[in-house]
């Protein structure tokens, strides 16, 4: 175990793993590995020190395909005309229910009809831009590890109850105006 965890942080490679003091898996990024113990930067940017005989289970996350890449760059907060272009082509790349779903909870949190396009796009804010970003870049995350976790951890615990759709917020409200 101890030369895949050195090979993930070599790769700086994101993990998903288990401790035997929690009964939930951990995601980050693998960064450091020192004194026993391996440094997981999660995705708040916090760093955490695990205690190698502590971990039980440890997996490498492969990247995703290039098409659900989330786009996170100094340039996108910016305005950039490429990466607003990027994040419109994400958007456009899910399917048109999760699309009605992100423009509902955006359009709720930020009190303004929300939509998103190439030519709309540059009419945000830095703010705007940054939460339509998360939000887009959270929902494919969300997916994307549910996708791992069912094709290739499950196997170990296939026994486990899923939950098969993923909402934004309180959950889908049927009452959209």
């Amino acid at each position: 175990m101890r030369q895949f965890i050195e090979m993930t942080v070599k790769e700086q490679r994101s993990v998903v793993f288990k401790v035997n003091t929690q009964d939930e898996f951990f995601r980050g990024v693998s960064k450091e590995l020192n004194d026993g113990c391996l440094i997981v930067e999660t995705e708040e940017g916090l760093d955490f020190k695990f205690e190698l005989h502590d971990i039980i289970e440890i997996y490498a996350i492969k990247s995703s395909s290039p098409g659900h890449i989330a786009i996170h760059s100094p340039s996108l907060m910016r305005g950039s005309k490429e990466d607003l272009e990027n994040l419109v082509l994400l958007f456009e790349g899910l399917n048109d229910d999760v699309k009605i779903q992100i423009i509902f909870s955006l359009s709720k949190v930020l009190g303004k009809q929300v939509i998103i396009s190439k030519m709309d796009m540059t009419s945000y804010n830095s703010s705007e831009i940054e939460m339509i970003a998360n939000t887009i870049n959270g929902y494919i995350l969300t997916i994307k590890t549910q996708d791992i976790f069912r094709s290739e951890i499950s196997k170990s615990y296939n026994n486990m109850d899923l939950p098969q759709k993923t909402y934004l917020g309180q959950g889908l409200d049927h009452n959209r105006e």
